[in-house]
């Protein structure tokens, strides 16, 4: 016999179901980090002091090398992502030897994953769950403005904490959040 008091649903527990039956209905356009809030590195850039420095004060686990289209067209050099590094594929590097970009995303060959903007969370979810692609996917649209041909445009990124975020209608508060607000205070 199940007694009045004793089998309440916490608050967490409420907005994790909450949570898990929104997860059909949300998009990652929804959640996306825009790309402009995105800090990424050109592929044709060198691992020296100075671009080391850089990255380790962005506090990121991952990295996006993007590579200029033209000479001429700069405006969506930072729609073209053509590699992934994380922070560990720098752990043997040295910044004496000015190592291009390009040769460590050769060597390491991360794989880019990539959704449409009106996938939904529990899709996401499922493909981050099975680990082939990694936990992170970069959001495109097709653009169909302008003349010409329509094309992929990429136009944000969404990892598995955003979408465990989602789930658990929580934000998750890691080391580099902390410090953030430590420094802020």
């Amino acid at each position: 016999m199940v007694t009045y008091g004793q089998n309440d649903l916490q608050a967490d527990e409420q907005n994790i179901i909450c949570g898990a039956l929104e997860l059909h209905r949300k998009t990652a356009k929804e959640i996306m980090t825009p790309l402009d809030d995105v800090f990424m590195l050109n592929i044709e850039s060198c691992l020296n002091f100075n671009t080391i420095n850089e990255i380790m004060k962005q506090g990121n686990s991952t990295y996006f090398l993007v590579q200029r289209l033209s000479l001429m067209n700069t405006t969506n050099e930072r729609t073209n992502i053509v590699s992934m590094l994380f922070i560990k594929d720098l752990a043997f590097i040295d910044p004496d030897d000015n190592t291009p970009l390009r040769t460590v995303s050769n060597y390491y060959q991360n794989a880019l994953n990539f959704v449409f903007e009106d996938t939904t969370l529990d899709t996401i979810f499922k493909e981050f769950k099975e680990g082939n692609k990694g936990h992170m996917a970069f959001i495109q649209r097709i653009n169909s403005e302008g003349e010409g041909d329509p094309f992929y445009e990429v136009v944000g990124i969404v990892t598995l904490e955003d979408v465990i975020e989602e789930l658990i209608q929580a934000e998750i508060v890691d080391e580099t959040d902390v410090i953030s607000e430590w420094r802020d205070k």
